[in-house]
Formats: structure tokens, sequence, C-alpha cells
């Protein structure tokens, strides 16, 4: 099925949708589109699993500075005994 008018519209409130932003009457229209159009399933998909990426970004801790990145390898490296080969 092409994209057409009616999913263009759909479209531009996939993030209102995916946001819980809609109201009953749209998530409706919006679901039972979706039930009937294989490309636009596959959008809302490919932004549900951006999402969720995003939503992850928020459990990774902040980057450390480079000095103390820099002295912690160091010293990581001090403590390290030689391999022999």
């Amino acid at each position: 099925m092409e994209r057409n008018d009616h999913c263009l519209d759909l479209i531009d409130r996939l993030n209102d949708y995916l946001d819980g932003e809609l109201s009953a009457a749209s998530c409706a229209e919006l679901e039972e589109h979706l039930r009937q159009c294989p490309e636009c399933q596959e959008l809302l998909a490919s932004l549900q699993q951006t999402v969720d990426l995003l939503h992850h970004l928020d459990d990774l801790p902040p980057p450390l500075p480079p000095a103390l990145e820099d002295r912690l390898i160091h010293q990581m490296q001090q403590q390290m005994p030689f391999k022999q080969h």
C-alpha cells in the first residue's frame, strides 16, 4: 500500500500518539489506520524503538572529565602486573 494523504496526516500525529497526547477518538482513528497500513505500522515501530533508546540514555552515567579518566587509566596500568610472553 502506498502512503496517501491520510497516511501523511496520521504520520504527523504518531509522536503525540506515542506520548499519549491524542484524544480517544484520534487514537481510535490512528489505530484503525495502523491495522490496515503496514508502512505506517513499520514507521510506528521504528519511532517506538527510537523513543525507547532515548529513554535508556537517562540510565547512562555522565562521562568522566578527561583528566580524571587519564589518571584512572594510569593508576590501573600501574597496578596491573606485567604479562610475560
